[in-house]
């Protein structure tokens, strides 16, 4: 699984590729992160959401494939509990099709400077 490590009160920003398909026809996507509870492995199943991405569509660059930016701003961040989460997306698309992400880890470290 892959991982990632921001600071509490960073924004926190990651790449969410289009592998297949056009990115054109996904017309909603929900993508958010819970805790997960030490000696865990993944989020409890009733465990709430404790922030929600906001998603931009993203052009295909010379050296990466279309996809979208998924955000969560520092003001949001800032309120984070410092410790591992996990998160992936829900992607639905105009055909009724829903597509979800591979899951990721999320380390959200104490900043010294916030």
């Amino acid at each position: 699984m892959i991982q990632y490590s921001f600071q509490r009160g960073e924004t926190m920003s990651l790449a969410l590729d289009a592998l297949t398909g056009d990115p054109s026809s996904v017309n909603a996507i929900h993508a958010v992160i819970k805790p997960i509870a030490p000696g865990r492995s993944n989020a409890a199943p009733s465990a709430a959401a404790a922030a929600t991405f906001t998603a931009a569509l993203r052009a295909a660059g010379s050296d990466y494939p279309a996809g979208w930016t998924l955000t969560i701003p520092a003001t949001v961040s800032a309120q984070l509990i410092p410790g591992r989460y996990i998160a992936d997306a829900k992607l639905s698309m105009d055909d009724g099709t829903v597509v979800i992400s591979d899951s990721i880890i999320i380390h959200l470290h104490p900043s010294v400077s916030a």
